[in-house]
């Protein structure tokens, strides 16, 4: 039975895709998403969900101690945060976060994702965008100004460019990229906490994300998230012909041996030197595999294949 926010086309002002709905048709996630929004916020839903975004504030951040900086850099972009959760990401969160992308990731890659992300909580900030006449969705223009997982895709005017994400698995930050995904990442992530976001979009809560950013950098220790600082700290007490070709980019790095070799060097292979090594030289992609969902363009929402709705 298709869910009232839904039904006819209503589903074109939380997607551009259609296709990507198909896929999610079955997610229990996205179906708890869809009633834990409607119970709150009525046949608005849709309205109230395009006018926020959500920003995942990542252990890595919080060790690099650049989370203070990411939410003033988001603010000066007009997204005011109105409500933030904390949360631990654990493996189903990692895995089923980027479920539809991951299909395509090697075991490294998803191993080396799930230790990032599992190092310490994170925290979820609710953010309203305060932007005169918006064009897109307020979860799609923070996506945009995020930027791509991948450095190398990235430009100067990227939150992450900005923030110093040195990898492609030591990212940052993580935010949702359309209103459909809002739903169904939140109820993921938060579970029987998500309608507490839901309750903030209609009516704010106290911004306390400078309290709970403060009790995130107590409880972690600082790291430089340097990756050829890290390699020297490494290199420093093993000494091996492949790790130098791995360094110089002339052959990958074999995450499983890579590991064990920390383990006899007594070193940490779950620490950030040995994360951030692995996330900049394992293989990342299965080849000649497409993935499940794609990323959303803009130009689908910007060329009438969503719909806009005007605010009040």
């Amino acid at each position: 039975m298709t869910h009232e926010l839904l039904r006819g086309d209503r589903w074109r002002s939380l997607t551009a895709d259609r296709e990507k709905l198909r896929v999610y048709a079955d997610d229990e996630w996205f179906a708890a998403g869809l009633d834990d929004a409607h119970h709150e916020l009525g046949d608005d839903a849709a309205r109230v969900l395009q006018q926020h975004a959500v920003l995942v504030i990542q252990p890595d951040c919080i060790a690099a101690r650049r989370a203070e900086r990411c939410v003033d850099l988001v603010r000066q972009e007009g997204f005011e945060p109105v409500h933030a959760i904390r949360f631990h990401f654990g493996a189903e969160q990692t895995r089923g976060i980027w479920r539809y992308q991951s299909n395509i990731s090697t075991p490294a890659s998803q191993q080396i994702a799930d230790e990032v992300c599992g190092q310490g909580d994170s925290l979820l900030v609710l953010l309203r965008d305060t932007s005169r006449d918006p064009v897109l969705p307020a979860s799609l223009r923070l996506s945009d100004l995020k930027g791509r997982s991948d450095p190398a895709l990235r430009t100067e005017r990227h939150l992450r460019t900005v923030l110093g994400a040195p990898t492609c698995l030591v990212v940052l930050v993580h935010t949702p990229d359309e209103p459909v995904d809002v739903v169904r990442e939140t109820a993921l992530l938060l579970g029987p906490r998500t309608r507490e976001l839901y309750a903030a979009m209609a009516n704010p809560a106290t911004d306390d994300v400078a309290d709970h950013l403060k009790a995130l950098n107590a409880e972690s220790d600082p790291h430089d998230l340097d990756l050829g600082a890290a390699w020297d700290r490494i290199t420093s007490r093993i000494t091996d012909e492949i790790l130098s070709k791995v360094r110089q980019g002339s052959a990958k790095l074999d995450w499983p041996w890579f590991t064990d070799r920390l383990v006899t060097a007594g070193l940490d292979p779950r620490g950030w030197d040995a994360l951030l090594i692995g996330s900049a030289h394992v293989e990342h992609d299965l080849a000649g595999v497409p993935r499940l969902v794609d990323r959303v363009s803009l130009d689908s929402w910007t060329g009438g294949e969503a719909v806009l709705l005007p605010r009040p």
